[in-house]
């Protein structure tokens, strides 16, 4: 083995044997490989799932967070070379081929030969491997080609094996997004600094008040005499309530989109002989959707009626146009809850979230912009009214195939969400959901 790429002699050996190294140079940027990969399961306290891994695996002491359909993490070490801030190779290759069902690619890099494998989305947990022998990596991709359907197979040019082409790490890398470790018990330092700062803050609070009881006590006592002012009573000012901040009451994403999904096929399940339906439309308050008369011989709004009787639709509420030719229809949800959802990001580090999560999934039905949110907004005549508050927030449209039900642990991922307003387009097998909110910035 080359001695740039030996592991420290101290290192587990179980550490050691799944990568010849924990950190690979491309085009000069340092990228962690070698990471344990596992699928996040508790989307509610994601610390504390790996917090729970990172005891289970000796040394293990950094982790990443993956946003994908289905979040992933993963476990690091500074026996490894691994640092906080360092980027994860895997996971930014994985972010370019998010629209691949499967990947396993070998790349040649200057301390081997890189492994990755990536099955519906997921980083295989111990297929982030570097090797230094080029033998020991065709037999571990051979291996892996025992299961069949991999959407896409890369290998090194020189490799030539069928069904596998070469793809340049470095242009790969260039469209990636980074995500980069962190120290898992990054919360616990924070707490125990604070705790010894709070003890020297109170000791030296101590030695002040000892010096000036001291002084007191050597300094011989005076007398003086002045006359004492009667103090002026005020009347009592009574404080104008603090007013919540938008962010502070928000309706709970999982329910609402998971209400808007069911409730939504179930809306379209309804068939009105001589209409057809509009779009569906989802608000925390409730659904609405609108019919249109088609064929004038059969189209009736008894059938209407009788339709949503019979799809258990009696919520729902139908006014028809004074002319009969067109119906709107509502129903409301039940009490979604009411939760707090507190912004975590400034602006800037917002926008680039948002920047590099539209390039890296090529999200080209991501529009976002900036806008500030007024509170109370300003009089008729443009002056402002007394204690004004403004918030920024990034009012953002997805348009996505996607249900609401995949889209949940997506949004999850930002702080300071509002979800205003969900559109479904029925269109034969070409399904179209639009998503409209607001992530508000710290």
């Amino acid at each position: 083995m080359d001695e740039s790429i030996q592991m420290p002699s101290e290192m587990p050996e179980q550490v050691r044997l799944r990568s010849s190294t924990g950190v690979v140079q491309v085009d000069g940027q340092r990228y962690a490989v070698g990471l344990i990969w596992q699928p996040l399961q508790n989307l509610d306290d994601p610390m504390l799932e790996v917090r729970e891994t990172a005891e289970s695996e000796m040394g293990a002491d950094l982790y990443c967070l993956r946003p994908a359909i289905t979040p992933q993490y993963g476990i690091g070490r500074t026996e490894l070379e691994h640092r906080d801030g360092m980027p994860s190779l895997a996971a930014a290759v994985a972010s370019v081929f998010t629209d691949q069902p499967s990947v396993c690619a070998v790349f040649k890099v200057d301390e081997g030969w890189w492994l990755v494998a990536i099955r519906n989305d997921l980083i295989l947990a111990e297929e982030d491997v570097v090797f230094s022998n080029e033998e020991e990596a065709k037999r571990a991709y051979a291996s892996l080609m025992a299961v069949p359907d991999w959407g896409l197979r890369i290998v090194p040019e020189d490799w030539q094996m069928e069904g596998a082409e070469y793809r340049d790490l470095s242009s790969i890398l260039q469209k990636a997004r980074k995500i980069r470790l962190q120290p898992v018990n990054a919360v616990r330092k924070t707490k125990f600094l604070l705790f010894i700062a709070i003890i020297i803050i109170l000791v030296v609070g101590w030695l002040i008040y000892s010096l000036i009881m001291l002084w007191q006590n050597l300094m011989p006592n005076k007398v003086i005499e002045h006359k004492v002012q009667e103090p002026t009573v005020l009347p009592p000012v009574r404080p104008e309530p603090e007013k919540s901040k938008p962010w502070e009451k928000v309706v709970e994403l999982p329910s609402f989109l998971n209400q808007c999904w069911v409730s939504s096929y179930q809306v379209q399940s309804v068939i009105v002989p001589g209409w057809t339906m509009g779009n569906i439309e989802c608000k925390p308050t409730g659904i609405t959707t609108s019919w249109r008369l088609t064929n004038i011989q059969e189209g009736r709004l008894t059938w209407m009626n009788f339709g949503l009787e019979e799809y258990q639709l009696e919520n729902m509420k139908v006014d028809a146009s004074s002319n009969g030719d067109s119906a709107q229809g509502t129903m409301p949800f039940k009490k979604l809850p009411i939760v707090s959802s507190v912004p975590k990001l400034t602006p800037l580090e917002l926008e680039e979230d948002l920047k590099e999560i539209k390039q890296a999934m090529n999200m080209t039905g991501l529009q976002y912009s900036r806008q500030t949110l007024l509170d109370p907004p300003n009089l008729p005549d443009g002056t402002k009214p007394v204690n004004q508050k403004s918030y920024t927030y990034y009012s953002f449209v997805v348009t996505s195939p996607f249900t609401p039900l995949e889209w949940i642990s997506f949004f999850n991922k930002f702080s300071g969400l509002e979800m205003l307003r969900v559109q479904y387009t029925p269109m034969g097998n070409d399904n179209k959901w639009t998503y409209e909110g607001r992530i508000y910035a710290k």
